[in-house]
């Protein structure tokens, strides 16, 4: 069928349902409210892009950012019904931003130390670490499930399903990680999520935390952020730092500085802050430090962990 012999209300499930193949499960759902909002101003109107400028023109107060991703959804949504284009700007050039590694260890110990269940607070230590020596996106650390771990053998990884593009992609997990998230996931089984948090759970949590422990400056994309960051600081290449980070544009990439080329797994090992002494490069305030928050649980009397669906879990 033509699209263009379709309702409103067909063309919005057609379109939903074909992007769902290809596309992350953030951008769907973000596509499927603005969307929904356009076609709600449609009413009964068959869409143009005269009518899409005007909608647009409902959000010419939001940030720079923001008015070119609705921009670009509906771009796409366009190219797809009728092969028109919408008018779009380019997206202002933005540094990736450096954030000490001393601030972030102001944010793990407020967290391990907040008046809180003792578990509840190394998970959410352990979040930020994660996201520290991995690079995952908030999104990425919300759908992390137990099954996408794997510790055993010479090359243990953390497998990212469902990102940016709808890519999955395979992330080395240097052994201080490895380390700890084996201990936090024992007794947990294959549908577990490790967190056991929402996307936005995890924005909103990172940010408070960061305000309450004197560095407002944090937020959850810092931490993806200082993977970056510090991968080019030490020496891994921007081929490199594409594939850990998963950019599909390597001009994304290219704002983490030029560098020279390195396997996954040495370029991850460079986060490792048990291999710092074995770093080329003088340390700096960009480099990782063990963190000394909390001991590490007795092998011999450690409980089990309740295994439950914590995905519902948004306490603080």
């Amino acid at each position: 069928m033509n699209n263009r012999t379709k309702t409103n209300q067909q063309l919005l499930t057609d379109y939903l349902d074909l992007i769902n193949l290809t596309h992350s499960i953030s951008y769907v759902g973000e596509a499927r409210r603005l969307l929904g909002k356009f076609f709600d101003f449609l009413g009964e109107l068959p869409p143009s892009t005269d009518l899409a400028i005007r909608f647009l023109g409902r959000y010419q107060d939001r940030a720079t950012n923001t008015k070119i991703r609705y921009t670009f959804m509906l771009s796409a949504f366009f190219r797809w019904y009728s092969g028109d284009k919408l008018p779009t700007a380019r997206p202002p050039r933005i540094l990736p931003q450096l954030v000490p590694y001393q601030d972030f260890e102001k944010l793990l110990n407020f967290i391990y130390n907040r008046k809180t269940h003792k578990r509840k607070a190394l998970r959410d230590a352990l979040l930020v670490e994660t996201g520290l020596y991995t690079g995952l996106r908030a999104g990425e650390l919300s759908r992390l499930n137990f099954e996408d771990l794997n510790f055993e053998g010479e090359g243990p990884t953390v497998i990212v399903r469902g990102g940016k593009g709808g890519k999955d992609r395979a992330v080395p997990l240097i052994p201080y990680l490895r380390d700890k998230l084996s201990d936090f996931t024992r007794g947990m089984k294959p549908g577990d999520g490790v967190f056991g948090l929402t996307r936005k759970s995890i924005s909103m949590k990172i940010s408070g935390w960061a305000r309450k422990a004197g560095v407002p400056h944090i937020h959850a994309h810092s931490m993806r952020h200082f993977t970056g960051t510090t991968l080019a600081e030490r020496g891994a290449s921007v081929r490199m730092i594409q594939e850990i980070l998963g950019h599909e544009d390597p001009k994304v990439t290219m704002g983490y500085l030029h560098v020279t080329g390195r396997g996954l797994s040495e370029a991850m090992n460079l986060l490792d802050p048990n291999l710092q002494k074995k770093a080329k490069a003088p340390l700096d305030d960009a480099w990782v430090q063990p963190v000394s928050y909390g001991e590490p649980l007795d092998k011999d009397k450690r409980k089990e962990p309740q295994t439950g669906n914590r995905r519902g879990d948004q306490e603080g």
